[in-house]
């Protein structure tokens, strides 16, 4: 078993330590008096809100020593504890007695804390003994950071980097090219900003872009658009970089309603799926679904599934079709579709006309190749033009649906569809998300854009 998974059994061994001793020192465990099923299913309740909610927080994630997180410790048990009463209303039990309630919060809270105390200095022990770390490439000058108080022990005890060298000697980059060529073979996994660079933003933005952690002395990103936590090595302040995109406990519930969703979807259409499935392989010969390569991702290669609305030969009659009409070749590479498309089938331009051709993509949603809403799919070909916002587009999971399908689906150009990408992500939240699908259907129902 890996110390990962290790962390949520010893969060709740502590909920059962307070739950005992509460008992205990309440009622000496002289329990014939009380409803004892019930203080266990409390118990369960109590154990299951705050460990999903830990977990949403990202307490059990491998990671490296960030934040006091106590407050997340405290607000797992208080919406605990809101949950409970609000189900001990609706049952209208209310036998847990309210001392036992105040024992059990307040040893749970000591417990967990202590515990976190003690994961926290086991890990800042592995730091020390060169286990755990991070390799770690200074953008900027090793002086800034002997200025501010830090150097490459202090870095390793209290964050878990280990500042990569040659030959003895700190490497450091001062470009965005050098950095860009340094994170190439992907060795560095984090970034120390120590020194204002003209190129900050761009490199930044490549880090974020890779994954990579961005950590920064005060001063070097104030001017960049993304929130940071502040962590203490010793007594100097050190910024880690916060990405806006879609990242932590949104991120989890984000893929939660996802899994639920796309499930009861394919149950529920299950039935319509394989009349379509048939109606497609009598009317037309070929495959029942065609996978279309897209980038999802990371720009990691997906295939997105629907079902074959094209004759089998589509792609090579179109590039017969592109090569004889220019004025068909400059339409398709407006937008990449072709208004009256001569390889689209009969049934295929009905599907296409009602959306149905896509609903294959809910098992996409569900390998989490896709996500229910979010960026338009791109095309590998389509990647030059969306410029610099092509970094950022790429680093959300692309959606079944998205502002851009509810605002007009086909009939915007290709810049408004990229800005409206670009303001999901800039905007997004789990009430976008909700009312973005609330909107897919009445869109699809009034076939608007569709073809």
């Amino acid at each position: 078993m890996r110390r990962r998974s290790l962390r949520p059994l010893l969060d709740a061994l502590c909920l059962l330590a307070a739950f005992l001793l509460a008992l205990l020192a309440r009622f000496r465990f002289a329990t014939a008096t009380i409803n004892v099923q019930w203080y266990w299913i409390s118990l369960g309740l109590f154990a299951g809100v705050d460990i999903s909610y830990l977990y949403l927080r990202g307490m059990y994630d491998n990671g490296h020593v960030t934040a006091d997180r106590t407050g997340v410790m405290v607000d797992g048990l208080v919406y605990a504890t809101f949950l409970y009463l609000l189900v001990a209303y609706l049952v209208k039990n209310t036998l847990f007695s309210r001392l036992t309630l105040v024992y059990f919060l307040v040893l749970s809270f000591v417990l967990q804390v202590a515990l976190e105390r003690a994961v926290v200095g086991i890990r800042r022990r592995r730091y020390a003994h060169g286990t755990d770390l991070v390799p770690t490439v200074v953008a900027g000058s090793v002086d800034d950071l002997a200025s501010a108080g830090l150097d490459a022990l202090s870095l390793q005890r209290e964050l878990g980097m280990r500042l990569l060298q040659t030959e003895g000697e700190v490497v450091t980059v001062g470009s965005f090219a050098q950095l860009e060529v340094t994170l190439a073979d992907g060795t560095a996994h984090a970034v120390l900003l120590a020194s204002p660079l003209p190129d900050t933003s761009q490199m930044v933005e490549l880090c974020l872009r890779r994954y990579v952690t961005v950590y920064a002395l005060g001063g070097t990103v104030r001017t960049l658009p993304y929130p940071s936590d502040v962590l203490f090595v010793g007594h100097t302040p050190v910024l880690r970089v916060r990405d806006l995109l879609v990242v932590g406990v949104g991120a989890r519930i984000k893929r939660l309603m996802d899994v639920l969703l796309a499930s009861a979807g394919v149950v529920i259409l299950s039935p319509l799926l394989l009349i379509l499935a048939v109606l497609v392989k009598l009317t037309s010969r070929g495959p029942v679904l065609f996978g279309h390569q897209r980038l999802g991702e990371g720009g990691k290669p997906i295939r997105v599934y629907k079902f074959r609305s094209m004759v089998v030969d589509a792609e090579a009659r179109l590039q017969d079709m592109l090569a004889d009409d220019p004025f068909l070749r400059v339409e398709y590479e407006a937008t990449y579709k072709l208004r009256d498309d001569p390889r689209i089938t009969l049934l295929g331009r009905w599907l296409r006309r009602t959306s149905l051709d896509e609903l294959p993509q809910l098992f996409n949603v569900l390998a989490g190749d896709l996500s229910l809403v979010g960026p338009r799919p791109i095309v590998a070909d389509e990647i030059a033009r969306y410029g610099p916002v092509a970094a950022v587009i790429l680093r959300v999971r692309p959606g079944l649906t998205g502002l851009w399908q509810v605002s007009g689906r086909s009939d915007l150009d290709y810049a408004e569809r990229v800005r409206l990408d670009m303001d999901y992500i800039t905007h997004w939240s789990l009430w976008l998300d909700i009312r973005i699908l609330a909107a897919t259907i009445p869109a699809v129902l009034r076939r608007r854009g569709a073809r």
